[in-house]
C-alpha cells in the first residue's frame, strides 16, 4: 500500500534521525514511530508544512514538502493520515478522490467541531483518537443529536467513524536497574501543561520535606520563566532544559517520580505517563483526561489541589512505599502498529469505528 503522512502544522520538520539528535514533541514522535513502523511494510511518505526539500530516510520511506505533487512518483495513494486539522478533510478528499481519509487528533476538540463534522461526513473521513477518553469526548460532540441534526440541514448527517489507537512507547524502554534519588522528583512536559500548579505543588511538598528536589525537563529557562516568573531561581528547582529522549528518561529513571499534579491541562494520552512507566517510575498525577486510563492505579492518582494528600503521598514513596510499575503491553509500538495495520489495510474497519 501507498500510505501518505500529513503534519500541516509543524513549521520544523522532523524525522526518525532528528528524533535521536534533539528534542522533539510528543504528537510528532507518535507520527515518526508510527510512519516508519508501517514502512516495514509499505510505501510510506510523510508530508510536513516546515520541510523544504524531500529526504529519503530508506527505500519506501521519504519525509517531503508540504503538498508534493504526486508523493508516490504517479501512484495513488491508498490511504491519507492528516494530523491534527480536521478542518482539512475537504481539501485532501479533493486532492485523493479515491484514498482512505483520517484524522488523527491529539488534542481535545472544541464545541465548533460540531461546525465541522458535515465536512467529515461529505469527505468520508474517519477520525483516530488517541485514548478512549478523547475518543468518547470526541464523539459526543461529532456525533452527538446536536451536530447531527445541523449535519442533516448541510448534507453531512452520516454518522462519522471514531477509533481509538494509542501512541506508541518504544518497544526498547524497559525497567533498568538504575540509583534512584529519592529526593529528586522530575515534571517533563511543557510548562503551559499546568507547570504553575506543579510548583504551587512542590512548594507545599518542599516545606514538610525540606530536601525535596524538582527537575524540570522539556523547555529553555527563557520560556519557563514565561509561564511562571522566577520558577528558574527557586530553591530546589533544577532546570534540564530542552533533552533528547533518551536523555530525558534517564532523569526519569532515577527519580523518585513524575510529578504532575495538576487540574488545568487534561492530558488526552499522556505519553508522559506511559513512558515513565515504561522504564519503571511511578506518575503522581491528578485524575482527569486519560490520566486513569493510562495510569490505571488509583495509588497514582491525587487531587491537585489537596496538597496535604500530595506531601502524604510523596513522603510514602519517599520511606520505600513507592509502587513497582512496568509498561503496559498495549501501549508499546508493536501493539500500537498492529492496530494501525488492522485499520489500514482491512478495508471494513474504515467503515466503522
Amino acid at each position: 500500500m501507498n500510505l501518505l503522512f500529513v503534519d500541516p502544522k509543524s513549521s520544523t520538520p522532523y524525522d526518525g534521525p532528528s528524533l535521536k539528535r534533539g528534542a522533539v514533541g510528543g504528537t510528532e514522535a507518535s507520527l515518526v514511530a508510527v510512519a516508519e513502523g508501517l514502512a516495514s511494510a509499505h510505501a510510506v511518505a510523510v508530508e510536513q508544512l516546515g520541510r523544504s526539500r524531500p529526504t529519503e530516510i530508506a527505500p519506501g520511506l521519504r519525509y517531503l514538502p508540504l503538498d508534493t505533487p504526486e508523493p508516490f512518483g504517479g501512484e495513488p495513494a491508498d490511504a491519507v493520515v492528516v494530523l491534527r486539522r480536521i478542518r482539512l478533510a475537504a481539501r485532501y478528499r479533493q486532492r485523493f478522490p479515491d484514498s482512505r481519509l483520517h484524522v488523527w487528533i491529539h488534542n481535545w476538540q472544541r464545541p465548533e467541531v460540531m461546525l465541522k463534522r458535515a465536512v467529515l461526513a461529505r469527505s468520508r473521513c474517519s477520525v483516530i483518537a488517541v485514548s478512549d477518553a478523547l475518543a468518547q469526548a470526541s464523539d459526543r460532540l461529532i456525533n452527538g443529536v446536536p451536530a447531527r441534526l445541523l449535519g442533516t440541514l448541510v448534507g453531512g448527517g452520516a454518522r462519522v467513524p471514531i477509533r481509538r489507537i494509542y501512541n506508541p512507547v518504544d518497544d526498547s524502554l524497559q525497567v533498568e536497574t538504575a540509583p534512584v534519588d529519592r529526593d529528586r522528583m522530575i515534571f517533563f512536559s511543557t510548562p503551559n501543561k499546568g507547570l504553575r500548579r506543579v510548583l504551587q505543588a512542590f512548594l507545599a511538598v518542599q516545606r514538610a520535606l525540606p530536601a525535596m528536589q524538582l527537575a524540570i525537563a522539556g523547555s529553555t529557562p527563557e520560556v519557563l520563566e514565561q509561564y511562571v516568573p522566577g520558577c528558574t531561581t527557586r530553591p530546589g528547582i533544577r532546570v534540564l532544559g530542552r533533552l533528547p529522549r533518551d536523555e530525558v528518561l534517564r532523569h526519569v529513571r532515577e527519580s523518585l517520580c513524575v510529578f504532575y499534579p495538576q487540574d488545568e491541562h487534561p492530558e488526552t494520552f499522556g505519553l508522559v505517563f506511559a513512558e515513565a512507566h515504561a522504564v519503571g517510575t511511578p506518575v503522581l498525577a491528578h485524575d482527569f483526561g486519560a490520566a486513569a486510563e493510562i495510569i490505571d492505579d488509583p495509588a497514582q492518582l491525587v487531587d491537585a489541589r489537596d496538597h496535604a494528600a500530595i506531601v502524604a503521598r510523596v513522603a510514602d514513596w519517599r520511606s520505600g512505599g513507592r509502587p513497582r510499575v512496568v509498561g503496559r503491553p498495549a501501549l508499546r509500538r508493536s501493539a500500537v502498529l498492529g492496530e494501525w495495520r488492522r485499520l489500514l489495510e482491512t478495508p471494513a474497519d474504515c467503515d466503522r469505528p
